[in-house]
C-alpha cells in the first residue's frame, strides 16, 4: 500500500469521524459521564483514532480485490458509526432522551457535511482521481468542516447543554417526540428518494450530482428544524425560570415586608406597654406590676433577636425564627455573616427557599409525631475564600428521582444534587433554585437525607473571590 494512499485515507476519514465524536460528548457536563469527562474524551479519542488508522486497509482491500464500488468502504463506515454510537451510550449515564437528542444533531451535522462537501467538489478546479479521498474530496471536506464545525460546537456547548439540563422535565417530552418524528421522517424520505434515484440513474445515466441537491435540502431542513425547536425550548424555559424567580422574589419581599411591619408593631406595642407599666409602678402595687408583666410576656410579639451583622440575612433569620417559635420548632443559629459580595435579592431567594422547605418539613414531622422535638439548625461562616452554609432540619422522608433510585443506592446518606430529589415535602423546585443561585456565584449546592435520624441537610458553598 503506497504511503500517499494511506495518509489520504487516514486524513479524510478523520475529518468525517473525529468532529462527530467530539460533538457527541461536549454537550454533557462532568457528572454525566460514568468514568469522568476527561477519561471518556480520551477513550473516544483512542477509539476514533483506531478506526481512522485501520480505514486505509479496508479502502485498499476494496480497491484491489473487490469489484463492487466502495462496498468495503461503506461497510467500514457503518462499523465505525455503530462502534462510536455504542461507546457513546456506554460512557454517558444520562437518559435515552438526552442521548438520542445529541445523536440526532450529530447525524444531521454528518449528513450536511457529506452532501455539502460532495456538492463543493464540482466547483473545485482539481482532478477527481479514482480514489476514496482524492484531492478534491479532501479539499472539500477540509473547507466544509472548517466552516461548519465551529458554530455547531458552539451550539452544542450553549443551547444544547441548556436544553439537556431541562429535558427531564415533563414539558420537554413532547418536544423530544416531535424531534424524533422529524428525524424518522427525514430517514424515510431519504430512503425513498435513494431507491428512486438508484432505479433511474442507469437508465438516464445520472451522476451523483443529481442526487445531492434534494438530500442536502432535506438535511438543511432537518438541522434548521432541530436548531429552531431547541432554541425555542431553551428560550421558553428561561422565561419560565424568570417568571418563577420573580414570583419567589415577590413572595420573599412580602415576607420581609410583613416581618418589618410586625417589628414596627412590636415596637409600638412595647412603647404602650412601658407607659402602662410606668403608670402601674407609680400608682399601683408591686403585685399589680408583676401580674401585668406576666400577662404581657404571655401575649408578646415575636422576639427581635439579632443573629448576625448582615442586615438582609439577619432579617430573613428573624422572620423564620419567629415562625418556628410560634409552631414550637427549635431554631438554632450560628451565623458569622458580615458584609458579603452577593446580591441581597439572590440571598433572599437562597435562604428563603431553604428555610421555607425546612420549616414545612419540621412542622410536618411534629404533626405526624407530637412526641418528637422538631428542629432547624442554621450554620453559616466564611471558610478561606468561600461562604459556607449548612442547614439541617427535621424531615419525615424524601422522594428520590428515578434515575438516582438505582444508580446511587449506596449514596443515599451522602450528598446529592437537587435532581436526586423529587421533593422534600413540597420543596422540590426550591432545591433547584438553591442550586442555580449557588452556580451563579461559582459555587455548589448539595443535599442529603439521614433516614436514621430523620434529618434533611442542605450544604451550600459560594465563592467570595470570583464575585
Amino acid at each position: 500500500m503506497p504511503l500517499n494512499f494511506y495518509l489520504r485515507c487516514f486524513y479524510g476519514f478523520t475529518l468525517q469521524v473525529v468532529p462527530c465524536a467530539v460533538l457527541l460528548l461536549f454537550p454533557f457536563r462532568e457528572k454525566s459521564f460514568v468514568h469522568g469527562r476527561r477519561r471518556s474524551i480520551a477513550l473516544f479519542s483512542v477509539i476514533s483514532l483506531i478506526f481512522s488508522l485501520c480505514f486505509p486497509f479496508a479502502a485498499w482491500w476494496n480497491r484491489t480485490f473487490t469489484n463492487y464500488e466502495n462496498l468495503l468502504d461503506n461497510l467500514y463506515m457503518l462499523l465505525t458509526i455503530t462502534g462510536l454510537t455504542v461507546s457513546f451510550f456506554l460512557v454517558v449515564r444520562e437518559n435515552y432522551s438526552q442521548k438520542c437528542s445529541v445523536l440526532f444533531i450529530v447525524i444531521s451535522y454528518a449528513a450536511v457535511q457529506f452532501f455539502l462537501s460532495n456538492m463543493l467538489m464540482d466547483f473545485l478546479p482539481m482532478a477527481r482521481q479514482d480514489l476514496v479521498y482524492n484531492d478534491a474530496t479532501i479539499a472539500a471536506f477540509s473547507i466544509v468542516t472548517a466552516v461548519l464545525f465551529p458554530p455547531i460546537l458552539l451550539f452544542m456547548l450553549r443551547t444544547m447543554r441548556s436544553y439537556l439540563s431541562n429535558l427531564t422535565s415533563p414539558g420537554f417530552q413532547p418536544e423530544f417526540l416531535f424531534l424524533t418524528v422529524i428525524f424518522v421522517l427525514y430517514l424515510v424520505l431519504n430512503a425513498l428518494y435513494t431507491s428512486l434515484w438508484v432505479g433511474i440513474r442507469d437508465e438516464f445515466r445520472l451522476g451523483f450530482g443529481y442526487f445531492i441537491p434534494y438530500s442536502l435540502f432535506l438535511s438543511f431542513l432537518l438541522i434548521i428544524t432541530f436548531f429552531s425547536t431547541l432554541r425555542l425550548s431553551v428560550f421558553r424555559t428561561a422565561n419560565a425560570e424568570q417568571a418563577k424567580e420573580l414570583a419567589l422574589m415577590q413572595q420573599n419581599y412580602l415576607h420581609i415586608g410583613e416581618n418589618m411591619k410586625q417589628q414596627k408593631q412590636a415596637l409600638h406595642d412595647t412603647r404602650q406597654l412601658l407607659r402602662h407599666m410606668a403608670a402601674i409602678a407609680q400608682n399601683g402595687t408591686k403585685e399589680d406590676l408583676q401580674k401585668y408583666i406576666d400577662e404581657s410576656l404571655e401575649n408578646a410579639a415575636i422576639s427581635d433577636r439579632r443573629f448576625c451583622a448582615n442586615s438582609c440575612i439577619n432579617g430573613i433569620l428573624q422572620y423564620y425564627a419567629g415562625l418556628a417559635e410560634k409552631q414550637g420548632i427549635h431554631f438554632s443559629v450560628q451565623a458569622n455573616c458580615n458584609k458579603l459580595p452577593f446580591s441581597d435579592a439572590d440571598m433572599t431567594i437562597l435562604f428563603s427557599n431553604i428555610l421555607d422547605n425546612a420549616l414545612r418539613s419540621a412542622a410536618e414531622s411534629a404533626e405526624a409525631d407530637p412526641k418528637t422535638d422538631p428542629e432547624i439548625r442554621f450554620t453559616a461562616d466564611t471558610v478561606q475564600d468561600q461562604f459556607a452554609i449548612l442547614i439541617e432540619n427535621s424531615c419525615l422522608s424524601v422522594s428520590y428521582a428515578k434515575n438516582f433510585h438505582h444508580d446511587n443506592q449506596t449514596e443515599r446518606e451522602g450528598w446529592l444534587p437537587a435532581g436526586a430529589f423529587l421533593s422534600t415535602h413540597s420543596g422540590g423546585y426550591g432545591l433547584k433554585r438553591v442550586e442555580m443561585i449557588a452556580e451563579k456565584y461559582n459555587g455548589r449546592a448539595w443535599f442529603s437525607y439521614d433516614p436514621k435520624n430523620h434529618l434533611f441537610g442542605t450544604r451550600v458553598m459560594l465563592s467570595l473571590s470570583e464575585v
